[in-house]
């Protein structure tokens, strides 16, 4: 333990619904969980930052930290975009354009300042993964098994995809682009690597079950996380030269069952749902297994778990001083990045040095939060979004969807983005 609190008698209490037990450990609106009122150290907003989103949790290693500004005080409705589904996407904005996928099967894009279509996209089924925008081409997969490449700028007509490519089954991943590759999960159990110019594949890293959600790229190795209960590190350009030298002795030139190694492999208790976030070399990710993993990006060590009493789908967002993890035990949780001292029992792991508070009240959380300035934002299950003191865990504000809200929230110059099971997409600025 962290020393900190009893953790276990915290979790205890959560799931009981009652904190007596804790009056020592809480303070304020949120449960502070330091019993010496210890809080992260928080970035400072800049509300003069350039910020184009370019992607899931704003960068490709699904940090969910961005420069910028967001609205702390009480918000209202700027707009809303109907769609014929529910919205499970996250929101790309980029040149002041907001692109969302629905579960209606289309790809938007809508104007940032006004909510008006600009664009759509049918594909043939249903779509969960959030597109990623770079250099002037939106990336989404399908669930009818196909990843579209797809023109940013549209003329009002549905554009025609500048390359597609097809899966084996379907794509409920997002995708990741770096240095001019995409990487993505499909439901076939691949991770997918294309050239992003053409979508040519550039190799492809078979898993035992599916890699239902977006990988995270950093310093030349790709992180993701598979319902085979893993979470995989693939050294970029080993695996390249693997598929080719596969390629070369195999008639069937770019089959994906090439051999190709993982550079490390981490097995949890259940199915990974969560985008690993690498940040300051530690993944971290969570797992159905109701743990949150930080693990050393290097070497595939753990460094710490953390325990909560609900499933971890939604991914952390990871700052220089904590890391913002939410669960469906109802809680966002505050912790720090480093560890605390090693457990007696070689069978136990280390806890984060410090638990820094809790929140409640979320009625389950698959949206990852994200932070922007000295504020977290986040949706639930209950239909509403957050913004959070980052450093307190205190609301500043809540604004109620007709829906669950899974998306993951986008923070551009001071306004909120982000999808809701009611089909609609929100955006939301300071009153």
């Amino acid at each position: 333990m962290n020393g900190l609190c009893d953790r276990r008698a915290f979790l205890a209490s959560a799931a009981t619904g009652s904190m007596l037990g804790l009056a020592g450990c809480l303070s304020g609106d949120a449960e502070q969980v330091s019993t010496d009122d210890v809080t992260p150290s928080v970035p400072s907003a800049d509300p003069d930052a350039d910020v184009s989103w370019e992607s899931f949790q704003y960068d490709a290693t699904n940090t969910g930290h961005a420069p910028g500004v967001g609205p702390t005080a009480d918000v209202e409705m700027l707009w809303d975009f109907p769609t014929d589904d529910s919205v499970y996407s996250s929101p790309a904005v980029v040149d002041g354009t907001v692109y969302v996928a629905s579960m209606d099967g289309s790809l938007y894009a809508i104007g940032a300042d006004d909510g008006d279509e600009r664009w759509s996209f049918a594909t043939d089924d249903s779509i969960t993964s959030s597109p990623a925008v770079v250099d002037g081409t939106v990336y989404v997969g399908s669930m009818d098994g196909t990843v579209y490449a797809l023109p940013a700028d549209g003329d009002g007509t549905q554009p025609e995809p500048t390359w597609t490519f097809d899966t084996g089954e379907g794509v409920a991943a997002s995708p990741t682009v770096a240095d001019s590759v995409v990487y993505i999960g499909s439901n076939d159990g691949h991770l997918y690597a294309l050239d992003a110019t053409d979508g040519d594949l550039l190799w492809a890293f078979p898993a035992e079950e599916s890699i239902m959600r977006a990988p995270a790229v950093a310093d030349g190795t790709v992180y993701f996380g598979s319902t085979d209960y893993s979470l995989y590190a693939v050294d970029i350009d080993t695996a390249a030269d693997q598929w080719r030298e596969g390629a070369d002795e195999d008639s069937d030139d770019g089959e994906a069952d090439n051999p190709i190694d993982e550079r490390w492999r981490v097995e949890t208790g259940n199915r990974i749902q969560s985008r690993p976030t690498v940040a300051d070399g530690v993944v971290y990710v969570g797992s159905n297994d109701d743990l949150l993993y930080a693990v050393e990006a290097n070497s595939g060590d753990i460094r710490w778990t953390f325990q909560t009493s609900g499933s971890v789908t939604a991914s952390p967002a990871v700052t220089e001083h904590a890391v913002y993890a939410a669960s469906f035990d109802n809680y966002v949780h505050a912790l720090s990045p480093a560890a605390g001292p090693e457990p007696d029992d070689d069978d136990e792991t280390a806890s984060p040095e410090t638990y820094f508070w809790a929140e409640s009240g979320f009625q389950g959380v698959r949206s990852s939060p994200v932070v922007v300035g000295d504020a977290l934002y986040v949706g639930n299950e209950h239909g509403t979004v957050r913004s959070l003191s980052a450093e307190t865990g205190e609301t500043n504000w809540q604004f109620t969807t007709e829906g669950w809200v899974a998306s993951s929230p986008a923070v551009v110059d001071g306004v909120v983005y982000i999808g809701s099971g009611d089909g609609s997409v929100y955006a939301l600025e300071e009153v």
